[in-house]
């Protein structure tokens, strides 16, 4: 039996008559089985191959089910950009079922935010710095914004996993997690990461739900891919626009000036080339993907600011300069194309080295053995560590140093730091200044 039988029907009508579905895809059945149950998971799916969908449905049926006071739902992305884009389609997602979904980020009005909080919808999108800034905000009744949170969804998690960023998340969730009633399910989306369980332990934290890592097995994708040995950077870009001319393109450079470079080459051979990497403003990058979403031949130079699952619509080709300096990346990448029935994913390398062809041999024999890096996760993330103590300390009005240590040792990046090392530390903190103590409390110094 499908899982669609557990949506609410609600859901289920929604699906059908707005959606027009006939049919789950394997990896929306497997996540909607593991998530009704109560799992924390990790959702791993090609792109383009339905995870938003697959960790979502099964949310928004229990949010139907029981309309949740305040937030039941955050779903998080390590960039606007990715927000901004997942904003329509989330739109209608919650619509459809007679809830909403607010868009939280730097960007955000004033007024918005007011409004939002006076009638908080039941989904919340942010990033994990939007969320740091709101826990810690005087103005913020976070425990009653909080209080019935249910599911939390990060996007992408491998571009956070192993970072100070992704340190520093867990940490946020874990913070909301004793502000919430419940014991708050956490799913992970992604499409390339080598070791998922480990993965799955440390999106866990201190959760008491059953984990479980969703990965069905897929048929292989048709690939088409083209490695060229190129004299110089000009010859390179003038190569790249004649593959560029014809129908809609990604070329991806390791650096903003190449980046820069390589789209003036290709403008003068008169093709139509828009600029995308994180030196550009926001207005231009947004009017560069609205404007290549709605062409039908036109070329975005880039660095890996486009790699995350931003849309910029169907692609027909991607385009690499030298090799990119991971298996993930390159998936990543290559996964933008072949959405269309027939069409196979499609990379032309354009390498201006040896090395940079046996590095372009070399990724694709990997991920034809479908090896992908794993994300090797810390234990002693120091700066965030000293991060989450000042944040704490603001956010409460004063911490003891025993509770701060309770939250933060069931931190998983910050479980190999001792008690020991943590007081010394603190005294630290105190004689520099950051910390001071006053009733048995810590607060922001001095």
């Amino acid at each position: 039996m499908s899982v669609f039988a557990r949506f609410h029907p609600r859901l289920q009508d929604a699906i059908v008559a707005r959606l027009g579905w006939t049919s789950l895809r394997p990896v929306q059945e497997q996540a909607g089985e593991v998530l009704l149950d109560g799992h924390n998971a990790v959702i791993l799916a090609p792109t383009a191959g339905g995870k938003t969908e697959a960790s979502m449905f099964p949310t928004l049926s229990g949010l139907v089910a029981d309309q949740p006071a305040g937030i039941g739902a955050l779903y998080i992305a390590p960039i606007k950009a990715l927000l901004n884009n997942q904003a329509e389609r989330l739109g209608v997602y919650t619509q459809m079922v007679g809830l909403d979904r607010f868009v939280w980020h730097g960007d955000t009005r004033g007024y918005d935010r007011k409004k939002f909080l006076r009638e908080p919808t039941e989904l919340l999108m942010t990033t994990p710095e939007s969320l740091e800034v709101m826990l810690v905000s005087q103005t913020i009744d976070v425990g009653k914004l909080f209080a019935d949170l249910r599911v939390v969804v990060i996007d992408e998690i491998h571009a956070l996993a192993g970072s100070d960023r992704g340190a520093h998340l867990i940490s946020v969730i874990e913070r909301l997690a004793r502000l919430s009633r419940h014991d708050v399910q956490r799913v992970g989306l992604s499409a390339t990461v080598g070791n998922p369980e480990e993965i799955l332990t440390w999106l866990k934290g201190s959760s008491a739900r059953p984990g479980s890592v969703v990965d069905p097995p897929h048929a292989p994708a048709r690939r088409q891919l083209l490695i060229l040995r190129e004299d110089s950077l000009p010859t390179l870009a003038s190569n790249a626009a004649k593959l560029a001319k014809d129908g809609k393109s990604l070329f991806f450079c390791q650096s903003r000036a190449i980046t820069e470079a390589v789209a003036e080459y290709m403008r003068r051979e008169g093709t139509e080339v828009f600029v995308h990497h994180s030196s550009v403003s926001q207005e231009e990058r947004e009017l560069a993907e609205e404007r290549f979403h709605r062409g039908t031949s036109a070329c975005i130079v880039c660095t890996s600011t486009l790699e995350l699952g931003i849309d910029v619509g169907d692609l027909d080709r991607v385009l690499q300069a030298e090799a990119p300096s991971t298996v993930g990346s390159f998936l990543q990448r290559m996964g933008r194309t072949g959405r269309r029935a027939g069409k196979a994913a499609n990379t032309t390398f354009f390498c201006e080295t040896d090395e940079g062809v046996l590095q372009a041999i070399a990724l694709v024999e990997l991920a034809k053995a479908r090896w992908v890096e794993s994300v090797e996760l810390s234990t002693r993330a120091w700066p965030v560590l000293v991060h989450q103590l000042l944040a704490m300390s603001l956010a409460t009005n004063g911490i003891g140093p025993d509770r701060a240590w309770e939250h933060l040792y069931s931190v998983p990046d910050l479980s190999g730091i001792t008690r020991a090392e943590f007081d010394r530390l603190l005294r630290w903190m105190l004689q520099d200044g950051g910390l001071r103590m006053a009733s048995g409390l810590l607060l922001l110094g001095p």
